[in-house]
């Protein structure tokens, strides 16, 4: 298993519906040192339990989404419950030695101003309680097809945003598929983000299956790209399986020498 891939167990270990913990199992069972995963809930000390039994790490967890389906932090009138939200999934992340969280930013409900204003008062307030933490906030965008209103779904405005705020503590998550579908062109990507990038997952263009599948992307380059652009964290294999899980890892052999 190549050393720097995470299993994102939001799409991975999935089949026939185990909870986050056994996710955790499968994905170690199946060579993964680390995953990336939801907000466990209910599963808190299961999953905290999993951890402890195979020694994964949890290198990203999505924030506590609540009620909402896709966050609060460019919401009006629900700063409260963000900053609740926040302060949540950090407690979790310092139990889990988990040091990134996947700040989202909710669907578009009203003015585009003003989800912009409560979202960089929200990073603003994030940036300071994580760079206490020494925690990673992450901002993604996500592309209008898979999340039509999602509110951040442009990488200038949030590149932006993060220059603005000007911490550590707010980065970028760059997600190859989501690159693609919003702007491609992505060698320039690294060179325009490749000094906020906090983060990075993997996928095959458009079908969001393994790297391997065909589509429109070369991840023999993609990963000299990443590589050459001296990020040295882990890459999340945020994917699709097009059959199972084990099946769809046979791609990892082809490019762990790129890794």
């Amino acid at each position: 298993m190549a050393p720097r891939l995470a299993a994102n167990l939001n799409f991975l270990f999935k089949e026939d519906e185990p909870d986050i913990s056994e996710r955790i199992r499968r994905a170690h069972a199946a060579g993964f040192r680390a995953v990336e995963i939801p907000f466990p809930h209910s599963e808190l000390r299961n999953v905290i339990q999993a951890k402890e039994e195979t020694g994964i790490q949890i290198v990203l967890i999505n924030i506590d989404l609540g009620d909402s389906k896709f966050g609060t932090a460019s919401l009006p009138q629900c700063e409260e419950k963000f900053k609740l939200q926040l302060n949540e999934t950090i407690q979790f992340a310092k139990a889990v030695e988990c040091k990134k969280i996947h700040i989202m930013a909710g669907l578009r409900l009203g003015s585009a101003t003003d989800h912009l204003n409560v979202y960089k008062n929200n990073l603003k307030y994030a940036s300071e309680v994580l760079e206490k933490e020494g925690i990673v906030g992450l901002i993604e965008p996500i592309n209008r097809i898979a999340l039509p209103t999602y509110f951040m779904n442009s990488y200038e405005t949030a590149c932006d945003i993060i220059r603005e705020i000007n911490s550590k503590h707010i980065r970028l998550m760059v997600d190859i598929y989501h690159l693609q579908h919003i702007r491609g062109n992505i060698t320039d990507a690294f060179s325009t983000f490749r000094d906020i990038i906090g983060h990075i997952q993997i996928a095959q263009v458009p079908h969001r299956h393994e790297p391997d599948v065909a589509g429109e992307l070369d991840f023999s380059y993609i990963f000299g790209l990443i590589k050459s652009s001296e990020y040295e964290d882990w890459i999340g294999c945020e994917y699709k399986p097009k059959t199972t899980t084990l099946e769809g890892l046979g791609w990892i052999k082809k490019y762990e020498h790129l890794l």
